[in-house]
């Protein structure tokens, strides 16, 4: 392949009464048999779930979405070919067996007991579910942004931490978020190498704001997974998370690039040393923007002056048909499409170097 680069309280009342006999008759005891009475104290409830509504409708704003939230009747189908509750069943958390229930009052016995769903469709094919749960008490807050089924614990404070507050009785509190954030989301257990990643290659730590750097830049959601192509110049995969790609070619080499944008003019060549071009090896100049009508990511190698660099974008396409999300790949003054990325190897393997119409190809 071309180089790509591409929660219940019980209260127990114990009364004894005694009553005395009439004056010149013995005293006898009258026993009353102890009482044992539990209060079924719900950890979720009717009037919880509609200030969970009301969060929501806040909420979904700060993120240009909106969300369909499961009525506990009809099923929840989304994009991405779930139903839930019922695929719940089959759910994984963090990759390992979730016991994920469907059970509205909060207090199962075992996992997650799922109290609301919210699911919001970003494309024919995609989609962003959440679930929040109840776990030995504990408000977590999971979301689905696959079509695995497999979920994680949410990174977005304002939904954790509303929820906790929602269970806990505690009023509701939206904070204000920056722009990146509000469209940032987890995606794949690759999430920690990119913190990794971009830790180990700045000289300030995770601070993407020093040196020429002006924060991150944060790629399309339905772009984010691990996708494979295969052409006639061999096997590619790569990694997408909210700030990073990662691409391995087919002699297995990875090369990592971090999304930044660029703050002020690029330096005159003459001025970048070894040592700087060491330093930021892995940092890509990077703009979000609409190539051919899809979302796209450009990146450029942080010192490279000249060249359009290559184009990452978010796009569907029909096979065997069925519509599929893919990533497409190309380069050029034309963006022109240098490779298509599946969801699956097999995929991959299977349609090789298909070419799609509504693409551009050289």
């Amino acid at each position: 392949m071309k180089k790509i680069l591409t929660v219940s309280v019980a209260t127990l009342s114990l009364v004894t009464l005694m009553a005395g006999c009439g004056r010149n008759k013995q005293s006898q005891p009258r026993v009353v048999k102890e009482t044992t009475k539990k209060a079924d104290v719900a950890l979720w409830s009717k009037k919880k779930d509609q200030k969970l509504a009301q969060f929501i409708t806040k909420w979904e704003k700060t993120m240009n979405q909106e969300y369909t939230k499961y009525d506990g009747h009809h099923a929840l189908k989304t994009a991405a070919g779930m139903t839930y509750p019922a695929d719940l069943k089959t759910a994984t958390v963090k990759g390992k067996t979730g016991h994920m229930t469907w059970y509205k009052k909060g207090k199962g016995t075992k996992g997650y007991n799922v109290v609301a769903l919210y699911n919001y469709d970003q494309s024919d094919s995609s989609s962003i579910t959440y679930a929040f749960t109840i776990k030995n008490g504990e408000p977590i807050v999971l979301v689905n942004q696959g079509q695995e089924n497999d979920w994680v614990p949410t990174k977005n404070d304002n939904l954790q931490d509303n929820f906790a507050n929602i269970v806990e009785g505690r009023a509701t509190k939206l904070k204000k978020v920056e722009k990146e954030e509000a469209v940032s989301e987890e995606d794949s257990s690759s999430s920690k190498s990119s913190q990794t990643s971009a830790s180990a290659n700045s000289s300030k730590g995770d601070d993407a704001h020093d040196d020429e750097r002006d924060g991150y830049v944060t790629t399309p959601v339905a772009m984010r997974g691990t996708w494979y192509a295969k052409n006639e110049y061999g096997s590619a995969k790569i990694v997408v998370t909210d700030h990073q790609i990662t691409l391995t070619d087919g002699d297995g080499k990875t090369y990592d690039y971090v999304l930044y944008r660029r703050k002020g003019q690029m330096p005159d060549p003459g001025t970048v040393t070894s040592a700087d071009i060491e330093r930021t090896k892995s940092w890509a100049s990077a703009m979000a923007g609409q190539v051919h009508g899809m979302d796209t990511i450009n990146i450029r190698g942080w010192y490279q002056s000249a060249g359009a660099g290559s184009y990452y974008s978010a796009h569907t396409e029909e096979v065997n048909g069925q519509k599929v999300p893919v990533v497409v790949s190309g380069s050029g003054a034309g963006a022109w499409v240098d490779a298509v990325f599946y969801p699956s190897e097999a995929m991959a393997n299977s349609q090789g170097a298909t070419q799609y119409s509504d693409l551009q190809y050289r």
